[in-house]
């Protein structure tokens, strides 16, 4: 009887292995959205914690060496085989077929003087119009919402220990330096504060009020 195969941080946030540092950032979000306790109760937190260490190794570019190395450690024999040169006949029936497939490629036929090539100019012409008109008309992209999943870069109003995001536009404390875990200790010029989803601390580099 075969055991279950346990899911991967990718499966978790719902990415590939080929996802960029952008796409996992934004998959947790989707995640951590989905599967906060405040929104779906003490039944996700389970989830809540698996998603929350998926992104603790997905979004640190060293951790994710380290596990990428460990999954392809993991890989069953027969993958790791499978781009393997084939010998004996089956690489001789391959030659075969490249041989006999080979050979000088057909000449080009027709005319190509009488391709329409003015029908496509006018053709592009229309259509880079209308995607720049469309472009020009077309609503501004909606802000990301506030979610209180931090990010470097991102505002936050100080409440005692605690931050909570709030958008740049609106009066706030500080930025988001970075988030670290328990740990971890927070850059020289930043205040370690407690993290709204319990990741760690939020680095917050407080405002600077110019002096008159």
């Amino acid at each position: 009887m075969s055991r279950p195969v346990q899911p991967t941080h990718y499966d978790v946030l719902g990415v590939t292995r080929a996802a960029s540092p952008d796409d996992i950032r934004r998959a947790y979000r989707q995640a951590a959205r989905e599967a906060h306790p405040d929104r779906h109760g003490d039944a996700s937190a389970g989830r809540m914690a698996a998603v929350n260490e998926a992104w603790r190794v997905l979004g640190d570019p060293g951790r994710r060496r380290a596990y990428d190395a460990g999954l392809d450690d993991r890989a069953p024999e027969s993958a790791r085989s499978a781009g393997a040169p084939a010998t004996g006949s089956a690489a001789a029936g391959g030659s075969s077929a490249a041989n006999a497939s080979s050979g000088p490629p057909p000449m080009p036929t027709g005319d190509f003087s009488r391709f329409p090539w003015r029908f496509f100019a006018v053709i592009g012409t229309f259509a880079i119009g209308f995607v720049v008109v469309n472009a020009a008309l077309s609503d501004a992209p909606e802000p990301v919402p506030v979610d209180n999943v931090l990010f470097a870069g991102e505002c936050v109003a100080v409440n005692g220990v605690a931050v909570t995001e709030v958008r740049c536009v609106a009066p706030f404390d500080g930025t988001v330096a970075e988030v670290v875990d328990f740990d971890g200790a927070c850059p020289t010029g930043t205040t370690a504060y407690r993290e709204p989803q319990g990741r760690g601390w939020a680095c917050v580099r407080p405002v600077v009020v110019p002096t008159p």
